[in-house]
């Protein structure tokens, strides 16, 4: 049920710095290689031989790329992914597609040009068109005379005529020219002497000015036309712009692909240019690779290194295991959950990895939570039917659905029936009390698992103390024993005296111990400190353990859902009835299926995760080719 991250090795590699390529390449084949950096310098190594080459690599790369932003189709693998790629090839590269992204780039320039063009004289030729029912030079509408003020505009549809009115009582004139999306394009002429009182009942009327372009001048036909023509235009020199960038790309494919080949076959040896250290005309590498790896990668490096070297693989120290990467591995079943998991974090080395058991206590929640025969097989065949498009939500949605349907048995539950199939146990409304207190079981094994697996974790990095005396720690686990036990004794027995104080202050004060010893604040706020953690495992132990009430809870409110849907049914006719019944029983699926989906995730993130997996864990990113 339990498992951990891939067994990892730290590996320690000295080689001539000729060879030093090559051991980047044939690593990149392998994908076994997570790079480390040498912060501490062990070998006393102060050179970086592959920071010219990186510096080359990544100017070529950058050009390439802005080069390949404009092609559709695909470059051809290098076919000899042995071959090596010096420096010299590179800058000779880099300058060739340097010379040829200056040429491109200028075909580019025009074509952002024409159509920045385009834009605006679309831009011009839709405003224009509003204008087009005035028989007038329009750049009149611009100009306001000392004895004549015009004014342009839109006014809401609602407002017009009311506006009409009252500038008739000022003596000035309005025209409607064009009307769309509610609004009256309008033209307003009338004295200058009187235009304050006119900006007045504009204000009122919702009124709001349009400014005239400097491009508008003449007959709105015309410059209609000419602004056709002019977009035209701009739509043919583009086309133009276009084949000729098309042909001129078809002519530099071959240097592109060339580039892409180089790039591909010398990223290795870029990529460990801050891993790779030298002096004296050696060079060394760290990293990580898995352990089962080992023997393959020491045979190939012999097949592949021109002179001798030396390598040393080490298990990595208790120091180290923060900065070891993660690599976990499963089976096509678990790697949904496994995505799941990793929406929480990414386990730690020496963490365990929860995904088998989050994905069997997540399956069986859910169950718990929404067992139906009938809505079970729905969601299973659903989630088939998805299998080609989402791929890993239908073999968890295939799965909660099997979960579902075995409850379902278990409830003696059909569609929200319960008169069809003989329930292997109970229905949940025939003993609500029971089903909260089997809930509540699961909860409290649930954490006292989450507990174990903290009190491991905490032990493989050597966090004795914690794993001792924390409240995640054994204390933690027999101060949750003792407040179950002090429960049980109270609820059932009706006792609570001397024993169950003990059984409870005990582990308690070891915790509150270890508190203390942890801060190192002065006397008074060291007291605070602890009161308020001590208080705060108490509020939580006791919340994680009600939280699991929900499993019940939803469990009971599914059968009351389908009580209410039948309850309306039983209301209609035949026909009402049957179409009620089908739809309540969908909106039971979906609405109340994705509801549970989410408490299920919550109670195994907020209650579980978090008592013992830290996500802090760093993923394995091995060197490789990128075909």
């Amino acid at each position: 049920m339990l498992s951990k991250p891939v067994e990892m090795k730290k590996v320690s590699l000295v080689m001539v710095d000729t060879d030093a390529q090559r051991a980047a390449m044939t690593l990149a084949r392998m994908t076994v290689l997570h790079p480390l950096e040498d912060q501490q310098n062990s070998l006393q190594m102060a050179e970086f031989p592959a920071a010219s080459f990186h510096d080359v690599y990544h100017s070529l790369k950058s050009r390439f790329t802005k080069i390949n932003e404009y092609l559709t189709e695909p470059f051809n693998a290098p076919l000899d992914l042995t071959t090596l790629i010096t420096l010299d090839q590179l800058q000779q590269m880099d300058e060739q597609i340097k010379d040829l992204w200056v040429i491109v780039s200028k075909v580019e320039e025009q074509l952002r040009k024409q159509y920045e063009k385009a834009i605006v004289t679309r831009q011009l030729s839709n405003s224009l068109q509003k204008f087009v029912s005035l028989d007038l030079d329009l750049s009149r509408l611009k100009r306001s005379s000392r004895f004549l003020k015009i004014i342009v505009g839109t006014v809401p549809d609602a407002n017009f005529n009311q506006l009409k009115r009252a500038l008739s009582l000022v003596e000035f004139m309005i025209n409607p020219f064009y009307s769309g999306n509610g609004l009256q394009h309008v033209v307003i002429m009338g004295s200058s002497q009187q235009q304050l009182d006119v900006h007045e009942l504009l204000k009122t009327a919702d009124f709001r000015e349009l400014e005239i372009p400097e491009e508008f001048s003449g007959n709105p036909a015309e410059l209609k036309q000419n602004l056709d023509n002019q977009l035209s235009q701009s739509q043919n020199r583009i086309d133009e712009l276009q084949k000729k960038l098309s042909v001129l790309l078809k002519d530099i494919g071959p240097t592109l692909q060339r580039s892409h080949e180089l790039l591909v076959l010398s990223e290795p040896y870029a990529a460990l240019s801050t891993v790779l250290k030298g002096h004296g005309g050696l060079v060394s590498m760290l990293g990580w690779v898995t352990a089962s790896s080992e023997q393959q990668i020491n045979d190939e490096l012999k097949k592949y290194l021109q002179y001798p070297f030396y390598i040393k693989f080490l298990s990595p120290e208790l120091s180290e295991l923060d900065s070891v990467p993660s690599l976990i591995k499963h089976g096509w079943i678990l790697k949904p959950f496994q995505h799941l998991v990793s929406n929480f974090g990414i386990p730690n080395y020496a963490e365990v990895d929860p995904t088998v058991l989050f994905s069997l206590s997540y399956i069986l929640m859910f169950g718990m939570m929404f067992g139906d025969i009938g809505h079970g097989i729905v969601i299973a065949t659903g989630s088939l039917l998805l299998a080609k498009k989402y791929r890993s939500f239908s073999i968890v949605g295939f799965l909660l659905g099997l979960s579902s349907v075995s409850f379902g048995f278990v409830y003696g539950s059909l569609f929200g029936y319960e008169n069809i199939i003989q329930p292997l146990w109970m229905s949940p409304m025939h003993d609500p009390t029971l089903v909260l207190l089997v809930a509540l079981g699961w909860g409290a094994l649930f954490l006292i698992i989450s507990n174990l697996l903290a009190i491991r974790n905490y032990l493989t990095v050597g966090l004795k103390q914690q794993a001792f005396y924390s409240g995640k720690g054994i204390a933690g686990l027999l101060f949750y024993l003792a407040a179950l036990f002090a429960a049980y004794q109270l609820m059932v027995n009706k006792q609570f005296g001397l024993q169950e104080i003990i059984y409870l202050l005990a582990p308690l004060s070891f915790i509150m111990r270890f508190q203390w010893k942890q801060s190192t604040a002065g006397l008074f706020e060291r007291i605070l400190v602890v009161f308020i953690e001590t208080l705060e495992l108490i509020i939580s132990t006791v919340s994680s353990t009600l939280s699991f009430l929900r499993v019940a809870a939803f469990s009971l409110n599914h059968i009351a859902l389908a009580a209410a849907v039948f309850s309306i049914a039983s209301m209609m006719d035949m026909t009402g009835h049957w179409v009620t019944v089908v739809l309540g029983n969908i909106f039971i699926i979906v609405l109340e299926g994705a509801i549970v989906a989410i408490q299920c995730l919550r109670l195994e993130y907020y209650e579980g995760f978090s008592r013992f997996f830290s996500g802090k864990g760093k993923a394995f990113k091995p060197l490789k080719l990128d075909i």
